[in-house]
């Protein structure tokens, strides 16, 4: 009778303890639920492979973002580290192994025992590092798939919130082409009587009264005719223009804002030269900001500055628009151009509005910036070029 030999016992071994973790591991595998904690099916299988030994000591670090990771330790005992190395995980170890993740960079098996790692053990780690790819690759797939599904609802909300901003609009310029007529024969027919009244001596009283009924009806006129250029699509393009009459053109249409808020506003305007761009979509830029800042107010009033200057040496016009409000959180500064981050709560608005802004001022080659304004408050900055 032939006896194998010791290396072909040794074989038959890990052959066998190998293919017995496989199926274990498979088992594993086929029993996570595709959208589970990642930690807790991590963990199993670490488990699958410790459980059954009392002095194999298994751990896992995954990376999470750029300065944090995922540390999974099952040991048999206490750490009481025997060595000093803070890369190791089981200080408590003689010996101590480490096995990078297949596919998964900068994942690592970690792997503590008393004794050297023999064949079966490596091979076993192999298969153990093998199945944790396999999780972790479903995990980020899962993760990669929920991420691009909400993109899309954001997408899907984005589209259906702009067809009912367009529809507004179209409503809006309908409604103030409809106002427009009987606002110019208000206009005429108070100018008319106004002159026939001086030219008969009528009192001057009855004269300031229509003067007024004129001027208050020209005003409105101007807004409405200024509303519907400003809500237009532009297919204009760029030219030289004076900033102040921009700031101003949104000033009108911030008016009610202002008024309803409290505010006082305040003008510091600086010697500029024209800047370059389209008069809609920087007005709409104001009007943002301008609307912002009185919604910051709205509780206590305050100030509203608005500062223009011209930096020479950088050849950029910067207008400042300074609120006297409840500032801005340090935590939140850096998210306040994303779209859809707004500072207000539920029903606060949308969060596109400082977005747009971002949008339109980098579209002009400019900068928009956000900082606090001491001692209380906050300041926006939008520099555009100019051409000197």
């Amino acid at each position: 009778m032939t006896h194998p030999s010791k290396s072909d016992r040794l074989e038959e071994t890990v052959v066998l303890g190998a293919s017995d973790l496989s199926e274990r591991l498979l088992f594993q595998l086929a029993t996570l639920p595709p959208d589970g904690d990642l930690e807790d099916g991590l963990w199993a299988l670490v488990s699958t492979f410790a459980d059954g030994s009392e002095d194999l000591a298994v751990g896992l670090c995954v990376p999470q973002g750029l300065s944090d990771q995922l540390v999974i330790r099952h040991a048999p005992r206490p750490s009481r580290p025997r060595v000093m190395d803070a890369a190791r995980l089981f200080p408590e170890a003689t010996h101590e192994e480490v096995f990078p993740i297949p596919h998964d960079e900068g994942s690592t098996l970690h792997i503590g025992t008393d004794d050297p790692m023999d064949v079966l053990l490596r091979r076993n780690a192999e298969q153990v590092a093998l199945a944790v790819s396999a999780a972790l690759r479903r995990h980020r797939l899962v993760t990669s798939l929920k991420r691009e599904v909400q993109e899309v609802e954001q997408l899907r909300s984005q589209a259906v919130q702009s067809d009912k901003l367009a529809g507004l609009g179209r409503m809006a310029a309908s409604i103030v082409h409809e106002l427009n007529n009987p606002l110019t024969s208000i206009v005429a027919y108070a100018d008319y009587l106004r002159r026939r009244w001086e030219q008969q001596g009528a009192e001057p009283s009855d004269r300031e009264r229509l003067g007024r009924i004129s001027e208050a009806a020209g005003r409105v006129l101007t807004f409405t005719r200024d509303l519907v250029a400003y809500s237009r699509p532009s297919s204009a393009d760029p030219s030289a223009m004076n900033i102040h009459d921009v700031i101003e053109r949104a000033l009108l249409f911030c008016e009610h804002v202002i008024a309803g808020t409290n505010v006082t506003l305040v003008r510091t305007y600086g010697d500029l030269p024209p800047v370059r761009g389209l008069h809609g979509p920087l007005t709409q830029v104001f009007v943002n900001l301008v609307t912002n800042a009185c919604q910051a107010m709205e509780q206590d009033g305050g100030k509203l500055t608005i500062e223009t200057a011209y930096d020479a040496d950088r050849r950029v016009v910067a207008i400042s628009v300074l609120d006297e409000g409840h500032g801005i959180q340090s935590d939140k500064i850096d998210r306040l151009f994303e779209p859809y981050f707004t500072t207000r709560g539920d029903g606060g608005g949308n969060g596109l509005g400082l977005n747009i802004v971002q949008t339109i001022v980098a579209s002009h080659g400019g900068t928009v910036v956000a900082t606090h304004n001491e001692p209380k408050g906050a300041r926006f900055v939008v520099e555009l070029p100019t051409g000197r």
